[in-house]
């Protein structure tokens, strides 16, 4: 568990019949504001050179997101992934050519990114401190996608062409064999390796689970927005027309009225004196600036911003892989939000067992979950509640959560991690809780566990002295 910064990278290693060792790979990513992050990813992308021996067997690519993805870019380690030795990589079923939504929702995304980037810079070049403000939260946002733009200037090329490359970086590259997962597919066997299968939980083939973002008491949907391409083109001609602008001749085609009907900014003639006294003493008058509602529609960009990032979110690759003679179960949902949580109370595998057929559900899994590798760095809205932590009953359990708070607040996130998730954490796990910014728990903060269990735990654990990685293992290992 590389504790790098603000972003996620998991070394899986499982030993197989022969002696070796079989090497997964879970995202490797940094967030856009970490300080030196290219020295920082390409002295993590060395030591899982080091540490897999040059080999490794499965690359999990979970979302679109540069905080996992940033790794193998060219402005960081791919250098040093282009010398190690990779033999399948696995990308959720949205990536898949031939599947139709997951085709339309890569175009809604790239529709998205594109219109909030036209966003950030029209808003950079306003005069007013709102509109700054603004601008500087989209452009926080834009760096989850790589967009390298500043509130006064647009990124050379396609906007969402950085982390799309390093995401995709992988599926191009020669020899490297691409798998597409979806979750009503049997659990995958990991070659060599007994006694392990892998289940698909994410993300849901449903796309009203994708588009969900928040918990309804009805159990309904909630979209929050509709013809979202059609939506994402509109915001970005309006931001266009806003950075440039008025001027003759300009075409009105992506005017939403009749030109008829416009007005150009600024004091207007008004036919009777007393409107025109009553709106140079209030709507004119020095000081009264916040009574002007000419930008008041450009909180739509916020509105789409978070529409994208949960969107992105749902479809994270979710995989608990499981031990079939312990029964326990390692949990990794990337960022997945609501929507993608919620989808796997109805999933349902039948498998073979010594007993003979048998069904396995996704509250099984959640039951059986041992080690939980915490969704989206400790965010309010990543782990559920009834439908998530109250279902990982086991003793057991052991969180991670991949989080810099300095990073963090640096990009503006200041409730990351959540302090009411991590207390319920704590008190699931009896103090087992590691995080990237922090040491390993103290004695007092693991009192509550037998001495059996706290002994356990603190022999399975190890921290790196050069604060590079968490080391958990169970089992033997060669």
């Amino acid at each position: 568990m590389y504790t790098h910064g603000l972003g996620d990278c998991l070394l899986l290693r499982f030993a197989k019949a022969d002696g070796t060792l079989f090497n997964v790979l879970i995202d490797c990513g940094v967030i856009s504001v970490a300080s030196g992050a290219a020295a920082t990813m390409t002295r993590v992308a060395n030591d899982i050179e080091q540490a897999c021996g040059g080999r490794l067997d499965v690359v999990v690519m979970t979302h679109e997101h540069w905080d996992h993805a940033s790794g193998f870019s060219s402005q960081q380690a791919q250098s040093v992934f282009d010398g190690i030795d990779i033999g399948e990589v696995w990308y959720a079923w949205t990536e898949d050519p031939q599947n139709e939504l997951g085709r339309r929702l890569r175009k809604e995304r790239a529709e998205k990114v594109d219109a909030l980037t036209r966003a950030a810079v029209a808003l950079g070049r306003s005069p007013g401190p709102a509109a700054q403000k603004r601008s500087e939260r989209l452009t926080a946002m834009l760096g989850f996608f790589g967009v390298e733009t500043s509130p006064g200037e647009l990124a050379a090329g396609p906007p969402i062409q950085r982390t799309r490359a390093a995401f995709e970086y992988l599926m191009k590259r020669r020899g490297v064999n691409t798998r597409y997962l979806y979750p009503e597919k049997s659990p995958i066997d990991l070659k060599g390796v007994d006694h392990t299968r892998v289940f698909v939980l994410g993300p849901p083939q449903d796309e009203s689970w994708i588009k969900k973002s928040t918990p309804s008491k009805k159990g309904g949907g909630v979209y929050q927005l509709a013809s979202e391409i059609e939506l994402a083109s509109s915001v970005g001609a309006a931001f266009n027309r806003m950075a440039d602008g008025e001027h003759l001749g300009r075409s009105v085609d992506d005017c939403p009225f009749d030109s008829g009907f416009k007005q150009t900014a600024g004091k207007q003639q008004v036919n009777s004196r007393l409107l025109a006294e009553l709106m140079s003493v209030t709507w004119h008058a020095e000081g009264e600036a916040w009574r002007q509602i000419e930008d008041d529609w450009t909180q739509v960009a916020e509105t789409l911003a978070l529409n994208l990032d949960t969107h992105t979110n749902n479809t994270c690759v979710v995989l608990a892989f499981e031990f079939e003679d312990t029964g326990d179960v390692f949990l990794f949902p990337g960022d997945a939000q609501v929507g993608n949580w919620m989808s796997w109370q109805d999933l349902k595998w039948r498998i073979k067992s010594p007993a003979g057929p048998m069904a396995v559900t996704g509250p099984d899994l959640l039951a059986k979950t041992v080690f939980y590798k915490v969704g989206h760095h400790g965010s309010h809205n990543a782990t559920l509640k009834e439908q998530g932590l109250e279902q990982m009953t086991s003793e057991d359990l052991v969180a991670f959560i991949p989080v810099y708070k300095a990073q963090a607040e640096k990009n503006r996130w200041m409730g990351m991690p959540f302090n009411p998730l991590v207390d319920s954490l704590m008190e699931k796990t009896g103090g087992r809780v590691l995080q990237s910014d922090a040491a390993l728990p103290t004695a007092q903060q693991l009192s509550g566990l037998s001495a059996t269990a706290r002994k356990a735990f603190l022999d399975s654990v190890q921290r790196d002295p050069g604060g590079l990685y968490f080391e958990y293992s169970i089992g033997t290992t060669p």
